[in-house]
């Protein structure tokens, strides 16, 4: 395993500035059409973001366009179906948009278009801007990289964990991709791409990263 000379692993952590678009949708087909048309940046803060801001929580719906299909159409499966959809499995959104639209579309294709929103219930779109900043941390050996992981927020796991496979382009994370190319590790880096983002606190996904990095917690 490398480390003398290695490229050094540098933590981020993120700030957002959210701001709404002046687009709404009370059905389920304006809702598809909204997807359709907003910027990326929407999509990810309905999709990515609403992880984001749960920080890696057990929820039952991973996504703003599954929780409000739910709460506020109370069309179920379609709900349902947005719910079990992975963000994580996208390497763009672009592919996580086409899926999106993918599920309405065969939802209105059995059942036509459902009842409206009340008054009031409609859904906002909106976006985010992202800040990205270093926290003043460096790792160059796995010790140190794990010592990072110890001290790191939930912003800057989630950014170096999630967000990641954004800016990659891959479905593979900041951590990995550090441990692969400068570490030589490739073992320890698909151990990481196994983890399920989705089913854990932000300190379990804490604790099985530094599990899969050898080091105590």
């Amino acid at each position: 395993m490398r480390s003398i000379g290695a490229e050094p692993f540098v933590f981020y952590s993120t700030a957002h500035i959210v701001e709404l678009t002046g687009r709404t949708a009370r059905t389920l087909v304006e809702l598809r059409e909204g997807i359709r048309e907003v910027t990326g940046s929407s999509i990810f803060h309905h999709t990515f973001g609403a992880l984001r801001d749960r920080p890696f929580a057990a929820h039952r719906y991973a996504s703003d366009f599954a929780r409000w299909t739910s709460e506020v159409l109370q069309d179920w499966p379609v709900a349902e179906r947005l719910a079990f959809m992975d963000p994580t499995d996208f390497p763009s959104i672009r592919e996580l948009r086409e899926r999106i639209l993918q599920v309405i579309d065969d939802r209105l294709a059995e059942e036509g278009e459902t009842v409206p929103a009340p008054p009031g219930r409609e859904f906002h779109f909106t976006q985010s801007i992202s800040l990205i900043y270093p926290v003043g941390q460096a790792a160059r050996t796995l010790t140190e990289l794990a010592e990072g992981i110890r001290r790191a927020s939930a912003r800057t796991l989630f950014f170096h964990l999630v967000e990641a496979r954004l800016r990659i382009g891959r479905c593979t994370n900041d951590l990995s991709a550090w441990l692969s190319d400068s570490l030589d590790a490739p073992d320890l880096a698909r151990r990481l791409d196994q983890l399920d983002l989705l089913v854990t606190s932000t300190e379990d996904l804490r604790q099985q990263v530094l599990s899969v990095l050898g080091g105590p917690a």
